[in-house]
């Protein structure tokens, strides 16, 4: 009767007592694809300007938690990342290629905004900033 009551407990421990939704596996779901560059807006406060694009920059986010950049079809960078929630309220969250930086009290780093099959990406620091937005490419069956 106890072995039962244990198994028992271990069961419901194991289906109610963790959980591994730490509040970002919605956004990490969403950002996870391929991307293309629409639009790069370069800023310096209080300035903004509209930059010509290379429509054939992509970015891969990976479920593993990499991301690659991909230019005129040939791979040039493959990153680990990491998503942070921004202390806004816009539903943008940090993104770090490091899990020990933090740039909750810094000047400049970058925000990422998946808004369906939008991402924007802003880096920023003290005055300048460049804002890059990304459609998502759909995948071909």
């Amino acid at each position: 009767m106890k072995q039962e009551i244990f198994s028992l407990a271990i069961l419901l421990l194991a289906l109610c007592g963790c959980s591994s939704d730490d509040g970002l596996s919605s956004v990490k779901k969403s950002v996870v694809g391929s991307w293309q560059l629409v639009e790069r807006i370069d800023g310096f406060y209080p300035s903004t300007q509209s930059m010509p694009v290379e429509t054939n920059s992509i970015i891969e986010f990976r479920s593993d938690g990499t991301v690659v950049t991909i230019e005129n079809g040939e791979q040039t960078s493959e990153l680990h990342y990491w998503l942070k929630p921004t202390n806004r309220d816009d539903g943008s969250y940090y993104l770090y290629y490091d899990p020990n930086d933090d740039y909750t009290q810094s000047t400049g780093g970058i925000t990422l905004k998946v808004e369906g099959d939008k991402l924007t990406i802003h880096t920023y620091g003290c005055f300048a900033s460049i804002i890059y937005v990304y459609r998502r490419l759909k995948v071909r069956s």
